[in-house]
């Protein structure tokens, strides 16, 4: 599978990751803004968000909370055809 970098390291983000992971995703990283957030769930923070073009191969998907911020954030993406959607199973 590709590079899956979740924008946003964060609560959503948190929730992605674990999405990702169980959807099979291995190789998994996230972009945030906080230089203060080295790695969440386990995986590393590579940059901030205005780095998502330095990564072409890989596939994106934007875990921000606030729903202005992400629209804002995904409509910058200059990588439009790389942004995943997942969704989580929920127990019948």
């Amino acid at each position: 599978m590709s590079r899956l970098i979740i924008i946003g390291a964060s609560g959503h983000g948190k929730v992605i990751a674990d999405i990702a992971a169980r959807c099979g995703y291995t190789d998994i990283a996230f972009l945030d803004d906080n230089p203060n957030i080295r790695e969440c769930m386990g995986y590393p923070v590579i940059g901030k968000v205005k780095g998502a073009k330095e990564y072409p191969g890989a596939k994106f998907i934007v875990a921000i909370g606030n729903p202005e911020i992400r629209q804002k954030i995904q409509g910058q993406l200059e990588i439009g055809k790389g942004i995943v959607v997942m969704a989580r199973r929920m127990a019948a």
